[in-house]
């Protein structure tokens, strides 16, 4: 069984999904999402993401969310805009509001009902909000557009001044 990320689910339903291995998923479009959306330089393109529920031996639900993306970020080493790749797998288990987050097994992140009620696509966006990282730049310095170029003749004048000092 597969269901929307956009619909509410009570507690009773994703135990009804938990107990037929039911799986909810799909496309979410970026610009739907605006807390996300507010921080990308552009809030074109989707993430795919699912969540599958599972019953836990000691009672209570365990979910599991897997989502991948591409999304625009502004590099701060740079300033120019560049692509970075969200992809994450997040064991949870879904708590009461107030619920003793202790007594959750090692490896399960909790995940606080509203009102015995959860929405998968808030879900969805709190955990590509915390993945984006803290300081986004491009994996090389060299990968940084106009900076890389001025840097790299920065250097070449560097090495051509040191050589007529020699």
């Amino acid at each position: 069984m597969s269901g929307p990320l956009h619909a509410w689910y009570s507690l009773h339903d994703l135990e009804s999904l938990a107990g037929r291995h039911g799986e909810l998923g799909g496309e979410l479009e970026l610009d739907k999402l605006p807390r996300l959306a507010g921080l990308l330089q552009s809030a074109d393109g989707s993430v795919r993401a699912s969540l599958r529920f599972r019953q836990r031996g000691e009672g209570g639900l365990a979910v599991t969310l897997e989502y991948e993306t591409t999304v625009l970020l502004l590099c701060q080493r740079c300033l120019e805009p560049y692509h970075e790749r969200l992809a994450n797998r997040v064991e949870m288990a879904l708590v009461d509001e107030g619920a003793d987050e202790a007594s959750l097994p090692e490896g399960l992140e909790p995940v606080e009902m509203d009102n015995g009620r959860l929405l998968p696509v808030g879900l969805v966006e709190d955990e590509l909000i915390v993945s984006i990282p803290l300081v986004p730049k491009h994996a090389k310095v060299e990968d940084c557009g106009s900076l890389a170029d001025d840097l790299a003749n920065l250097t070449e004048g560097s090495a051509a001044a040191r050589a007529t000092d020699l």
